[in-house]
């Protein structure tokens, strides 16, 4: 797996306020690129608190929150990274691409 680095720019929000992601800048040894993490990676109950808090703030740092109100957030995060990162280095690495051929 090839290393990255990533942080946090915005919290992404539709019209009436609803938490709808993440705009994220990743970096490389080879390459930066700003990404939009989808609100559907996390839970129901994480868009909740993330709402809650933004409502209280347009911006909160994850690092203030809780432990595990940071993991909730960081490991979904990580996840939806390292996939998005093997396909943009890769192509589309999904099992359905595999399974038709």
């Amino acid at each position: 797996m090839h290393k990255y680095l990533y942080e946090i720019l915005v919290a992404l929000e539709n019209e009436q306020g609803k938490f709808k992601g993440f705009e994220i800048f990743v970096c490389t040894n080879y390459n930066f690129d700003i990404v939009l993490v989808p609100d559907n990676v996390f839970t129901k109950e994480t868009i909740k608190y993330i709402e809650f808090r933004l409502k209280l703030h347009k911006s909160f740092s994850i690092k203030k929150l809780p432990a595990t109100i940071q993991s909730d957030i960081k490991m979904p995060l990580g996840h939806w990274l390292n996939e998005w990162l093997l396909n943009s280095i890769y192509g589309d690495t999904s099992e359905s691409k595999s399974s038709n051929n």
